[in-house]
């Protein structure tokens, strides 16, 4: 199980996630990986999770990349870790907000023991060239702590030129 865990962890650091679609020839860049250790039901849930934003096109997009080990092992509850999990996502040119994306990981991960997961992108067409970025924050609430929901601002990509 181990082995996984360090495969998991490498991938998401050099892995280049890419997009399909019309803008498919664009670049990506991402801020760097965001990990936090859960104290959660049964061993504790290890989550990491990146902001990209894509450019070099008309095409601009923002997403999270995110992956996680010792998810959904606890059998109490319904196998559950989270109350919620949910990562939020702002593609951004200069200091405006284009578009907000988001996904809801709760069920994921209380199910899955360990995966890696691409948030779907929120996109915007723009001639602008340079200042785009994308910035984050996750919402948890981690099940029977009795703290509530929490939240954890993430570090965004770096600004672009194109």
């Amino acid at each position: 199980m181990r082995i996984t865990t360090y495969a998991l962890v490498a991938a998401l650091s050099t892995a280049s996630l890419t997009l399909t679609g019309t803008a498919a020839r664009a670049d990506t860049t991402c801020g760097p990986q965001h990990s936090i250790e859960f104290d959660t039901p049964g061993f504790d849930t290890d989550f990491r999770v990146r902001i990209c934003v894509y450019h070099g096109s008309s095409t601009r997009g923002a997403y999270a990349g995110v992956s996680w080990q010792n998810g959904g092992d606890d059998t109490t509850d319904g196998r559950r870790k989270f109350d919620l999990l949910d990562v939020h996502f702002d593609l951004r040119q200069g200091t405006e907000s284009l578009g907000h994306g988001s996904c809801d990981l709760t069920r994921r991960v209380n199910s899955d023991e360990s995966a890696l997961f691409t948030c779907e992108a929120v996109y915007r067409e723009s001639p602008v060239q340079g200042g785009w970025s994308a910035t984050g924050y996750l919402l948890y609430n981690v099940d029977r702590d009795g703290a509530g929901d929490l939240r954890v601002d993430l570090p965004g990509s770096p600004t672009v030129k194109n």
